[in-house]
């Protein structure tokens, strides 16, 4: 496994908190696959955090899901944003439209620039990556550190980010490196430091760092039960986690160096494709005296077609 913990006492704590009891198989295996994309050198704490990220912005799916727009009142989208919006009646023509409602309230911004990027664009993943620009960067970062074929691009493609090995991959990279408000898990969480109320800032400067903060609590609680020792698998980088298109030709133009991950990317236990192998060459067969007069004689006289 990528991160070394016990996976069953994992489960067993994560059932009792956060899930209140009980848990479902699809949450079980999105959780399986962001343990065998998370880096082997990430901290506890910084570990539980994403966890805890992915539990709020899926409302405790652990699965990648694009985020639902259709909301069924005026005063809900209101008090969403609250800033967009200067009363019921501009809001209402927004009530259940969420295409409508993801080009206002997104367009115009991130680096959205066309008429309808607020909603090709709107929330993904496990961590709710929004705007054409985080999809830029995505790509450009992903690829450099393999998680991403050079055919293979978040901007023209969004609904890559539902891949579930490219959303934990953006997850762990993403609050390592600062992509989302440009603050990262360093900032943090370390020694002698954790302000997990505080690590909200990293997605969204809400006011939900307090409930999130007790959900990180829980998951680092379950981490720890399971035993999660940092740094018990070496760390290498994933082979290409889903392909959904043919490659390109590899550019014969050498590629800039990468710049190093914060963390190391984990290496991938499953779905990997593995490659075929040549069929190796027939070995040659012995023709003897007769077979051997026969072959000169096929030589020396060729078959003529008439």
């Amino acid at each position: 496994m990528t991160a070394a913990l016990d996976r069953a006492q994992f489960y067993a704590a994560a059932r009792k908190a956060p899930f209140g009891g009980s848990l479902s198989q699809s949450q079980v295996d999105g959780m399986n696959a962001i343990l065998d994309m998370a880096p082997p050198l990430m901290a506890t704490m910084d570990l539980g955090y994403c966890f805890a990220t992915a539990h709020h912005e899926t409302g405790g799916a652990m699965v990648p899901r694009a985020e639902n727009l259709n909301y069924t009142t005026a005063a809900r989208i209101r008090a969403t944003w609250k800033s967009r919006f200067a009363n019921d009646a501009a809001a209402a023509p927004y009530v259940r439209n969420p295409q409508a409602l993801a080009n206002k309230v997104y367009g115009g911004r991130m680096g959205n620039v066309l008429p309808n990027d607020g909603w090709d664009f709107r929330g993904m993943g496990l961590v709710q990556s929004t705007g054409r620009e985080n999809a830029q960067r995505g790509t450009k970062r992903l690829r450099e550190l393999g998680y991403l074929t050079a055919g293979q691009d978040l901007e023209k493609t969004p609904a890559l980010m539902l891949d579930s090995d490219i959303a934990a991959a953006m997850l762990f990279v993403g609050l390592s490196e600062g992509w989302y408000t440009g603050r990262k898990l360093a900032q943090f969480f370390g020694p002698g430091l954790e302000n997990p109320v505080g690590a909200r800032t990293m997605v969204n400067p809400d006011d939900h760092g307090p409930e999130i903060a007790v959900t990180y609590r829980a998951f680092a609680n379950a981490l720890r039960a399971a035993g999660h020792k940092p740094g018990a698998v070496s760390a290498s980088v994933p082979v290409t986690p889903v392909q959904t298109a043919p490659v390109p030709p590899v550019a014969t133009s050498p590629l800039p160096a990468p710049t190093p991950p914060l963390v190391d990317p984990a290496q991938r236990n499953s779905g990997s494709p593995t490659l075929p192998v040549p069929l190796p060459e027939p070995e040659p067969v012995a023709l003897g005296f007769w077979g051997t007069v026969a072959a000169r004689l096929r030589a020396a006289f060729p078959r003529k077609d008439v």
